[in-house]
């Protein structure tokens, strides 16, 4: 999913100079979002925290399609 965002906002970042600065920003929180949830998944122990990192995966997942799709 990041490499996707990542992936557009580049596209905007080179195609649509006037929201440049807002997929550049979208890229950062991407960037962040991924190394949050790298980092609860090596910290995880149980289904029930893995169960937990999937909602957060599909929550972001729609937040960040949210944003893209509003640049």
């Amino acid at each position: 999913m990041v490499y996707e965002v990542l992936n557009d906002c580049d596209y905007v970042i080179v195609n649509d100079g006037k929201n440049a600065d807002k997929a550049d920003q979208l890229s950062d929180d991407a960037v962040d979002f991924h190394d949050e949830v790298i980092a609860k998944i090596n910290a995880a122990k149980s289904k029930k925290e893995f169960n937990a990192i999937v909602e957060t995966l599909k929550k972001g997942g729609e937040d960040f399609v949210k944003k893209l799709n509003a640049l």
